[in-house]
C-alpha cells in the first residue's frame, strides 16, 4: 500500500522522513484540505485497532477525508476547526483523548504540527497511559505522577512538545496534564529525543 504523496514528501520542512517511518507512535499528515497525504506504519495498525480494517485492505487511505473517521457531525467541526487553524496560523496544537475498550482504557495524545508553505499537518498520536479497564485503575495515574520527580526533586519537561521525563525510565517522555497547564515550581526544561530527531538541522 503507497503509504505517502510527492505533495508530502516536497514540504516535509525540518521532519526528517526516516525518523517518521520508525516512530512507534502513530503518525499521519493531511493536505490543506485535510485529506490523508502520510500514514506511518504504526498509523495503519492503529486504525486496524479502531475499527478501519476496510480503509486499510482497501488500500484508500491516500485522498481520503480524514473528517470521515470522526463520529457526529460536532466533532467533525471541532476537528476541523482546529486542524485548519495550525496550517493557517503555523501554531502547534496539541489534544487529549481517551480511547476506551472493553479490556483497556487509553489515554492518548496528539500533537499537530503545520507542514512547510500551508500545504498541511503532520500529526503524532503518542500513548499517555494504558491500564486494564477499571474504576480504580481509570484513576491510578494520578497517584503514580510521583514518578517524574528527578533524584534533585525537579521535573524534566520538554520545552517544544511539553512531554514530561519519567525518573525511573529516563528513554520515556509522557504527557501529564496538570503540568501542561501549569507547570510545578520545581521543574527544568530540556528537549526530548522525539522533538530533537524531529527538528534535526532545521
Amino acid at each position: 500500500m503507497k503509504r505517502y504523496t510527492t505533495e508530502f514528501l516536497d514540504n516535509l520542512g525540518g521532519f526528517d522522513f526516516n525518523v517518521l517511518e520508525k516512530s512507534r507512535f502513530s503518525i499521519c499528515a493531511l493536505s490543506n484540505k485535510l485529506k490523508f497525504i502520510y500514514v506511518n506504519h504504526d498509523w495503519c495498525r492503529f486504525a486496524e485497532n479502531n475499527g478501519h480494517v476496510k480503509l486499510i485492505s482497501d488500500e484508500k487511505v491516500l485522498g481520503t477525508s480524514a473528517l470521515r473517521l470522526f463520529k457526529g457531525i460536532r466533532l467533525k467541526l471541532y476537528f476541523r476547526k482546529n486542524y485548519k487553524k495550525v496550517i493557517s496560523s503555523g501554531e502547534i496544537w496539541h489534544h487529549q483523548y481517551e480511547n476506551i475498550e472493553k479490556t483497556k482504557h487509553r489515554l492518548l495524545h496528539q500533537s499537530v504540527y503545520p507542514l512547510d508553505n500551508k500545504s498541511g499537518i503532520l500529526i503524532i498520536h503518542s500513548e499517555v497511559y494504558k491500564l486494564p479497564m477499571s474504576n480504580m485503575n481509570y484513576e491510578t495515574f494520578h497517584i503514580i505522577e510521583e514518578r517524574y520527580f528527578q533524584s534533585n526533586g525537579h521535573i524534566v519537561q520538554c520545552s517544544n512538545c511539553r512531554h514530561t521525563q519519567r525518573a525511573d525510565q529516563p528513554e520515556i517522555w509522557d504527557w501529564v496534564p496538570d503540568w501542561v497547564e501549569k507547570l510545578p515550581a520545581n521543574y527544568s526544561l530540556s528537549i526530548c529525543p522525539t522533538c530533537e530527531h524531529l527538528y534535526q538541522g532545521s
